[in-house]
């Protein structure tokens, strides 16, 4: 839509840039249908290009020429009857002449305006050509008035001309009044690069429908018939096929995405879509729906269909653009295609979101909006350039890239020192204005030795910057030592072989343009791989033995070869001219191999380039050796902290098989704890409630630690916990089926410990077996001591086991201590003495009258204090008191 006031457009559609990366040649003509069809290739391609420049030039010159001059205050709708006036502005010229909405214009200045093809072309040709003060004839119908009245209203300035504008404003229309020439300078370049590659035809089909999204200038009815018609019919052709283009462009390139592979056909109906919704207004510069199609939808099912598929189209093309770049086959596509994703997406995403906003509400775009999202714009062909000349993503030769990379940076420079001196300029003016009077002539003086030492001092930094560019950019002997110098030094920095790769790549490619170029690393795998470059299929992988580089052995430095010798070998897709080993140190296995392809410049490999490359090989090397230090390193913490974790997980699981509450009965009181010198551990402890007054009491103590303790008590605590109810009925029965499933499921050097207890709270009887464990300790009220000595042998050791039941009388103040060897051996050191069973029976006295709770923390703390945190064994210990 075009604003009515500035002439400028409102409304910058789609948008999207792309950059034909190396190697992308699935549609590229072969070499002798290219020379055969190269002829009128030409033709059609200089054809297009006269037409958008013409288109162009003309768009660029009549936007600057839109902005009516006059106004007469009035809004206006053609119909078939006239012009109807829609609204007249207060205090306007019309309103003086007594015009009024609902008045319908047949006639300016005498000239029939009923037809509505030819209203705005009338309209526009009087209000160019008039200037403010100058009147003008309108002839009208008026509802209710048999007669054709005539009005004469005086134009007035335009308030939104030129010279009602603020300077910003009028700065904003300048520079949007140059939107379509980066699309055009970039598209048509690149057109005819590659004019045999359909990927560059449709880049600049769509460049050029990127141009027409800027509405046609109102200039253009300034123009004869078939030169107006003639940009008419470009505009609303381009600007109509442009969703289709954008998605045709990346459903192909670089290669088929998997929306074009599951769709092929998509790709040519979306471009007819957009022709049936658009070019029925080819004449008149509108975008219209064919007639079949405004027959069959009404105009608002018309718009809104044009929205949906112009939008959904552009984000299909997003989506194919986004699916290649995460299934880039190797590293360095994908670094390529990341630099268009981004411009890609930084250019439209503004334009896409403005532009549904606004066009489901049907309002007009402010124009700072309008100007933000035109600069926005912008990068697309700017970030396309700089695809193609820095990271070369087009196989254009590498003299013109140079060049072009050399007019940037050096006429970007030229832009910057006149930006810095305008801006000094302007200080000083600003600065010292106030210093001198009107007509000083000491201001004169000042001001010439100001801009002399200006000048000269700018002409001095532009010499110098440019001597450097000079030889950054054309001292090739010099440009190749201090690249692959610079690179000797950086390679010590990366960490991983992709880093590495792309370093020794972009380096070596800038400094000796070998064409192609591969850097083959080792994996893990013991092969070869190619972590930069874009080789064959056949070829992304390559044993350090396969045949071509075996002619490697024994060297350690650059082995210069006829390719011919590689005739029949994996190697002989890749044209190596030179290929240098990198190794680990002199004699060392091969880390990795460079294969250099031959120079552009078409020189042989100079001695000064071998001995670069070799010690450019030499730091890879030792960046080599370090990466794999490094994966080592990782793998070592890598593979600690996942049994770190997993000891964490069985610790959980193995405390969650321990009680997590003590019991308690009428006569007995319980308290059990166990700490573990490992993660996990063999010991074992248990409370079982038999239900009826009794409760089992448990311990165990596993030989061995560990994982292997930890899963032997795991399966002892199963074995008991499945079947302790017969420990009521026989117990020596009960032990004997724990003992024969030990005996089958462990290894002949593994058994258990056991004291395994059922008290009795009704008669205070405790039933108990030993197992081969540390005798109890019972402790009377009145200071006895007496200690429940084995009455069985281990568990686990022989298949035929018997045991014999004791039974111990239980008085109130009585406590029992059962506890394992981690209790009674605790001990400072290895050689140290141990806490003893006298310790034990003095901790235990001492605190005879304390609950069993706080009976078990004391002896523990006082057992970790004697040994001062010295613990080589699992401690277990339960108190059970009478009361």
């Amino acid at each position: 839509m075009l604003n009515e006031r500035t002439g400028l457009n409102s409304e910058f559609d789609y948008t999207t840039v792309e950059a034909l990366p190396e190697g992308s040649s699935h549609m590229v003509m072969d070499t002798s249908r290219s020379a055969r069809y190269r002829p009128l290739l030409l033709a059609l391609a200089v054809a297009f290009a006269a037409a958008t420049v013409v288109y162009s030039v003309a768009w660029m010159y009549y936007i600057r020429e839109s902005i009516l001059p006059v106004e007469v205050g009035m809004d206006t709708q053609p119909s078939p009857s006239g012009m109807v006036v829609t609204s007249v502005w207060k205090d306007s010229p019309a309103d003086g002449a007594d015009l009024h909405p609902k008045d319908v214009i047949i006639a300016i200045d005498g000239r029939t305006v009923v037809a509505p093809a030819i209203c705005d072309q009338v309209l526009y040709r009087v209000w160019f050509a008039s200037h403010p003060g100058e009147p003008v004839r309108l002839t009208i119908r008026r509802p209710g008035e048999a007669q054709a009245l005539v009005i004469t209203p005086v134009f007035r300035a335009a308030l939104g001309s030129g010279d009602t504008q603020s300077l910003a404003r009028r700065g904003a229309i300048q520079v949007l009044g140059f939107y379509p020439f980066l699309f055009l300078v970039v598209g048509l370049a690149v057109l005819f690069l590659r004019l045999e590659d359909n990927n560059a035809w449709l880049l600049a089909l769509m460049f050029a429908g990127f141009i027409t999204q800027a509405d046609v200038p109102r200039g253009f009815v300034l123009l004869p018939d078939g030169l107006r018609y003639f940009l008419y019919a470009y505009a609303v052709l381009m600007k109509s096929l442009l969703p289709g283009l954008f998605y045709f462009f990346f459903a192909v390139f670089p290669t088929r995405s998997p929306i074009d592979r599951k769709l092929p056909w998509l790709k040519w109906v979306l471009p007819i879509v957009g022709a049936c919704l658009g070019w029925g207004g080819i004449r008149q510069g509108e975008v219209e729906a064919v007639p079949f199609i405004s027959a069959l939808l009404s105009r608002p099912t018309i718009g809104m269909t044009r929205l949906v598929t112009g939008y959904g189209t552009v984000l299909l093309g997003l989506a194919s653009l986004l699916w290649n770049v995460v299934g880039a086959s190797n590293i360095e596509d994908r670094r390529k295609l990341k630099v268009v994703l981004w411009g890609t997406l930084v250019g439209i995403t503004p334009a896409i979101l403005i532009g549904v906003f606004y066009d489901l509400s049907h309002a007009d775009v402010p124009f700072w909006l309008a100007f933000a999202r035109g600069t926005f714009l912008f990068l697309i062909p700017v970030s396309f350039a700089y695809a193609v000349v820095k990271h070369r993503v087009m196989d254009i030769p590498v003299l013109l890239r140079r060049s072009a990379r050399y007019l940037l940076v050096e006429r970007g420079f030229a832009i910057l020192m006149l930006l810095v001196s305008v801006g000094l300029t302007l200080w000083f003016g600003q600065a010292y204005a106030r210093r001198f009077s009107a007509g000083s002539k000491a201001a004169i003086p000042i001001g010439a030795t100001f801009g002399v030492l200006l000048i000269s001092g700018a002409t001095q930094v532009h010499r110098r910057v440019r001597t450097r560019l000079d030889r950054a950019f054309f001292r090739s002997a010099y440009d190749a030592q201090q690249i692959l110098e610079n690179l000797a030094a950086k390679t010590l920095s990366v960490s991983d072989r992709e880093g590495l790769a792309h370093l020794l790549h972009q380096h070596i490619y800038d400094a000796l343009h070998p064409m192609p170029l591969f850097v083959y690393l080792l994996a893990g795998d013991g092969r070869l791989h190619a972590y930069a470059g874009s080789p064959p299929p056949e070829a992304l992988t390559l044993l350090p033995a396969a045949a071509g580089l075996n002619q490697l052995a024994g060297r350690s430095g650059p082995l210069e070869l006829d390719p011919a010798t590689l005739r029949g070998t994996q190697m002989q897709p890749l044209h190596a001219e030179c290929l240098v080993p990198i190794r680990g140190s002199a004699g060392r296995a091969l880390q990795g191999v460079i294969v250099l392809g031959p120079r552009l410049s078409e020189e042989p490999y100079s001695a000064g380039d071998r001995r670069l490359l070799a010690s450019v090989a030499s730091q890879a090397g030792i960046a080599m050796r370090s990466i794999s230090m490094a994966e080592k390193m990782a793998e070592s913490m890598e593979a600690e902290r996942r049994s770190e974790q997993e000891m964490q997980i069985a610790r959980q699981v193995q405390s969650r098989l321990l009680p997590q509450q003590a019991p308690s009965l009428p006569t007995l009181e319980c308290a059990g704890k166990c700490i573990q010198t490992r993660a996990v551990g063999g010991d074992y402890y248990d409370f079982l409630d038999f239900g009826a007054g009794k409760l089992g009491l448990v311990l165990a103590d596993i030989s061995g630690k560990g994982i292997s303790a930890a899963l032997l008590m795991a399966n002892l605590q199963a074995n008991l916990r499945s079947q302790y109810a017969l420990a009521l009925e026989d117990l020596p029965r009960l032990l004997r089926s724990v003992n024969r499933l030990f005996y089958k499921n462990t290894e002949n050097n593994h058994y258990a410990t056991m004291f395994f207890g059922v008290y009795d709270d009704q008669n205070r009887i405790l039933r108990y077996v030993n197992c081969g464990h540390n005798p109890p300790l019972m402790l009377r009220e009145n200071g006895d001591v007496e200690w429940l000595q084995a009455t069985a042998t281990v568990l686990g050791l022989f298949e035929e086991w018997e045991c014999s039941v004791a039974e111990l009388q239980l008085g109130a103040g009585d406590v029992l201590v059962i506890y394992t060897d981690g209790i009674s051996e605790a001990a400072p050191g290895e050689e140290a003495e141990e806490f003893g069973d006298e310790r034990l029976i003095q901790g235990v006295r001492s605190r005879q009258s304390k609950s069993a709770g706080e009976m078990l923390e004391a002896i523990i703390a006082e057992v970790q204090s004697f040994s001062q945190g010295h613990q080589a064994d699992d401690m277990t210990l339960i108190v059970a008191r009478c009361r």
